[in-house]
């Protein structure tokens, strides 16, 4: 196997639902014919944004359907990316042409936002603004340690790539500065490798199919000698947080990146999908926390999509019909946004949770109604 582990962990490279539920529901991703979305009664015709807001919770703030936020968007023709919003922008609500719009006041009201709306733009008169300090779609904070060191990789590969043999003093706790042996797949000298710790094994709850392990990077070393029998020499160049082990696995260090600035839409993926995981709990997820779902690029999922929790509706005796058991239509349950695909699963952060959401509770694109 190629050290880049060919496509390698195929990461960066590229219903279970009840059939009647799912096939009603899939067909609200197309929006195209719908009504304009709903504007609260209560959506505030001023408001002034500040530093900690997220899109969600000024998305939230006028609509019924806060995925839907981008077709009441008045997007600024002046800039390249229009949809970046900023501290201390006041946002306005306009009718503009019979239609409800919410744009930037730039000094002149409604007038102004109609202009920067409808007027001619000449080529090369397109400001590009920072996406630094711009308002994000949900906390950063909340989500920061699910994207700077862990990764979702396919465990086959995983269990191919040379391992930590030894370090040089034969220590148990390994950082920056110092040496450790790999064994393995001779490795490249004077190439960067990341270590990765092996972590939880994801298997999908109905095919019981094993469908991606969680890796977290533990260090980065740089290879300085390769001896002929297969003993490769680090010389660690980077430690985050954790000691290197023996058994630790060597590899190319692969992009965890997601775009800068993502926004929150209707998910369009191919089927519906389920939380497999709650993160860092053992529990139940509520607003704020993080879950990995069985949705992932293969099945189109992407940074931004955004998916209803549908908790599935409890066994009840009929007692008019001999106590037979009769299953309760699933109710929605939440709401989450993916903001970190791999292949066949995804992070993805709870945007609003009506109950407690659990491991099995069942995903959908949001439906508008």
């Amino acid at each position: 196997m190629d050290i880049k582990m060919k496509t390698s962990l195929n990461v960066m490279a590229k219903a279970l639902l009840i059939t009647a539920f799912s096939s009603t529901l899939m067909m609200a991703t197309a929006h195209a014919n719908n009504p304009a979305p709903t504007i609260k009664a209560d959506a505030p015709n001023r408001y002034i944004v500040k530093k900690g807001d997220t899109l969600w919770d000024i998305s939230g703030r006028y609509l019924d359907s806060p995925w839907r936020w981008k077709e009441i968007w008045a997007t600024n023709k002046q800039i390249k990316n229009p949809n970046l919003i900023y501290p201390n922008d006041i946002l306005i609500l306009c009718v503009i042409k019979g239609k409800t719009l919410i744009g930037v006041d730039t000094g002149e009201g409604c007038a102004g936002v109609e202009k920067q709306l409808t007027s001619n733009v000449v080529a090369g008169a397109v400001a590009i603004t920072s996406t630094a300090n711009s308002i994000p779609a949900i906390p950063w904070s909340a989500i920061q340690h699910w994207l700077d060191k862990t990764i979702i990789v396919n465990p086959k590969d995983f269990n191919t790539t040379p391992y930590i043999l030894a370090s040089k003093n034969r220590n148990l706790i390994t950082a920056s500065g110092d040496k450790v042996y790999a064994k393995g797949v001779p490795l490249i000298v004077g190439q960067r490798y990341g270590i990765y710790r092996k972590g939880e094994l994801y298997v999908d709850p109905k095919t019981q199919q094993v469908i991606g392990l969680e890796v977290t990077q533990v260090a980065t070393g740089l290879a300085t000698a390769v001896e002929s029998n297969g003993v490769t020499s680090l010389q660690l160049t980077d430690s985050y947080g954790k000691e290197v082990r023996e058994g630790d696995r060597v590899f190319v260090e692969l992009d965890n990146s997601i775009p800068p600035v993502f926004y929150p839409t209707p998910a369009t993926v191919s089927r519906g999908g389920t939380i497999i995981r709650v993160l860092d709990s053992i529990s139940s997820a509520a607003r704020g926390s993080v879950v990995a779902v069985n949705l992932g690029r293969s099945h189109g999922a992407k940074p931004g999509d955004v998916l209803t929790v549908y908790r599935k509706g409890p066994l009840v005796s009929d007692v008019i019909d001999n106590d037979t058991p009769v299953r309760l239509p699933s109710e929605p349950a939440g709401m989450v946004m993916v903001f970190n695909t791999f292949d066949n699963i995804s992070y993805a952060y709870v945007l609003s949770s009506e109950l407690p959401l659990n491991v099995g509770d069942q995903l959908l694109p949001p439906r508008d109604l």
